[in-house]
């Protein structure tokens, strides 16, 4: 049961949401993570895959018919119990950001399910205005699909017309070259090229003056008057905004819009290192991150990162500064020709440009911008370069978790988890399971990331990390974590799961949660145990000294023999 004035999707998470599956979870933790969430959310949308049918990016009608799935709530003073779909138990920038993507994205959707989503939002008594303007804009949609879908035949005069348009347009071979340069005005340059044809000033003049005015439109007028003098600054200070949130959230859409009709450069897939000796260099670089990454930075050590930066690079780290503080929507396009500089950096350069720009210090709503712009960054980093991307925007600020993590920062580590992966399991998930000390919160994190983002090939990378540790009561969470999701294991891993179960059976002879992976393993595992692990999980049992032990014995015998 559940208060309808639910407004946020913080820790602990409402039990309804485990209705969804673990991509429309991911989605809807990223249309919450602020008013860029429907950019964010329609960048990482080719990354989250159906897992009911792969052929499809996102499967749209199972998470729209979740959505209209009524819950009981209690309304009112008075509390009485009511049924309201799912959608608006969702908070209100959610549901903005919802319908601001399902805008963007409304040919891929199935117009049966948009029709049944709009008869969801519709039963809100007090809806939000900004909500209100978007339903109908879908709605309008689409009606006019319907009036275009209903063929009208042209009348005589107008098939005329058009044939007469049509011979002047293909024309004679004679006549092309002329008909180039009148249509040159439309047709697309590659960059560099000149802006019109040598012999047409006015027609060059006209494109340079709307080539101008649009560079001059992505600028507010205080950045234009400073930008001859702004790389000369040593010290950055923030100045205020020239937007409020709302207007952002407002122009997101309109920024969808550029991004889907502009060009995107293709992703370049580059060759990862060899994995295996990346636990080990991930343990390695948490003690180097522990030792220098507590607190404020020095001057000494600002110094430090400074000499480690060629001049060429530090050049650009005030622009980024700003670009960061700065919570325009607009910045966005002009920081990804700026994040260029991660590619030419070195590791240790780029070590130096994140300690420069204090990207472990900086806000979590400045985290997940950053984030957000990775995703559209192309070429992709290598993956020494994303490992250390990873350490130095996540591993002090999980290591240091005392309560639960912010949306913020869990929207910006399952963006970074959706395009790098590998790099985030070696240089985030393996030092801080190694990590000394309690650490209950960062290990829910660890098991929130395990269950909502991670796919099967990294949960195997995952627990051969953690056979390779030392097993507490929170490493053995985090192990059943793994094993819940079902993972398929091969022989090898299997083998060194039970070794593991067999090295520590008295030591967790007492333990209920040593005695429920036990479980997982006779149940959800029964097809991979041969009779040489039979015979090993016997001795195991032996031990135990749990209430679930008979249970175990009753489940190790009903293990077919192979």
């Amino acid at each position: 049961m559940h208060s309808a004035n639910l407004r946020g999707m913080e820790h602990p998470s409402p039990p309804w949401l485990r209705r969804f599956d673990r991509p429309s979870r991911l989605l809807l933790h990223t249309l919450t993570s602020g008013p860029s969430g429907a950019l964010a959310a329609f960048r990482a949308l080719p990354r989250v895959q159906s897992r009911s049918q792969p052929e499809e990016a996102f499967h749209w009608r199972s998470f729209i018919a979740t959505l209209c799935t009524e819950e009981p709530v209690l309304e009112g003073p008075a509390e009485a119990l009511i049924l309201k779909p799912l959608l608006l138990l969702l908070p209100v920038l959610c549901q903005r950001n919802l319908f601001s993507l399902l805008h963007t994205v409304q040919s891929t959707v199935p117009k049966d399910c948009l029709s049944q989503l709009l008869q969801a939002v519709r039963q809100d008594p007090s809806p939000d205005l900004w909500v209100r303007a978007l339903v109908d804009l879908l709605e309008q949609g689409l009606t006019e699909e319907r009036r275009c879908s209903t063929l009208v035949p042209l009348t005589t005069t107008c098939q005329q017309q058009l044939k007469h348009f049509c011979q002047k347009i293909t024309g004679t071979a004679q006549q092309k070259p002329e008909l180039e340069r009148k249509l040159n005005w439309c047709i697309s340059k590659p960059p560099g090229s000149e802006a019109g044809p040598a012999g047409d000033p006015d027609l060059a003049s006209q494109v340079k003056k709307r080539k101008k005015g649009a560079e001059e439109s992505l600028e507010p007028e205080w950045e234009r008057q400073k930008k001859k003098t702004r790389l000369d600054e040593v010290g950055f200070e923030l100045g205020q905004s020239t937007f409020q949130r709302g207007a952002d959230a407002a122009s997101v859409g309109d920024e969808i819009v550029r991004e889907v009709s502009g060009h995107e450069p293709a992703q370049s897939q580059r060759s990862q290192q060899d994995a295996g000796t990346e636990t080990r260099d991930a343990s390695q670089s948490l003690q180097q991150d522990a030792a220098g990454e507590v607190g404020d930075a020095s001057l000494d050590s600002q110094k430090d990162s400074a000499a480690k930066v060629p001049d060429s690079l530090q050049m650009h780290v005030p622009r980024l500064k700003m670009l960061l503080e700065k919570e325009s929507s607009q910045s966005e396009s002009a920081a990804l020709p700026a994040l260029q500089i991660l590619n030419e950096c070195s590791p240790r350069q780029l070590e130096g440009l994140c300690s420069l720009l204090q990207l472990s210090q900086c806000p979590e709503p400045v985290l997940m911008r950053f984030c957000t712009w990775l995703l559209a960054l192309t070429p992709v980093l290598s993956y020494t370069n994303a490992a250390v991307l990873t350490r130095q925007l996540f591993l002090q600020r999980v290591l240091s978790l005392t309560q639960p993590a912010s949306r913020h920062l869990m929207a910006a580590l399952t963006s970074f988890c959706s395009k790098y992966p590998r790099p985030f399991c070696c240089a985030l998930i393996a030092p801080v399971l190694q990590a000394p000390g309690e650490g209950s919160e960062r290990m829910k994190l660890v098991c929130e990331v395990i269950e909502d983002c991670l796919e099967p090939e990294y949960l195997r990378l995952v627990l051969s990390q953690l056979l390779e540790m030392s097993w507490s009561e929170e490493l053995i969470t985090v192990v059943l974590g793994v094993l819940g999701r079902q993972v398929e294991l091969p022989p090898e891993l299997f083998n060194r799961l039970v070794l593991n179960l067999c090295r520590m059976a008295q030591e967790f002879a007492t333990s209920m949660n040593y005695a429920k992976l036990l479980m997982t393993v006779l149940t959800v595992y029964a097809s991979n145990v041969t009779p040489t692990h039979r015979s090993h999980m016997a001795s195991v049992l032996g031990h135990n000294r749990t209430a679930l032990k008979k249970s175990l014995q009753v489940a190790l015998e009903q293990v077919a023999p192979r």
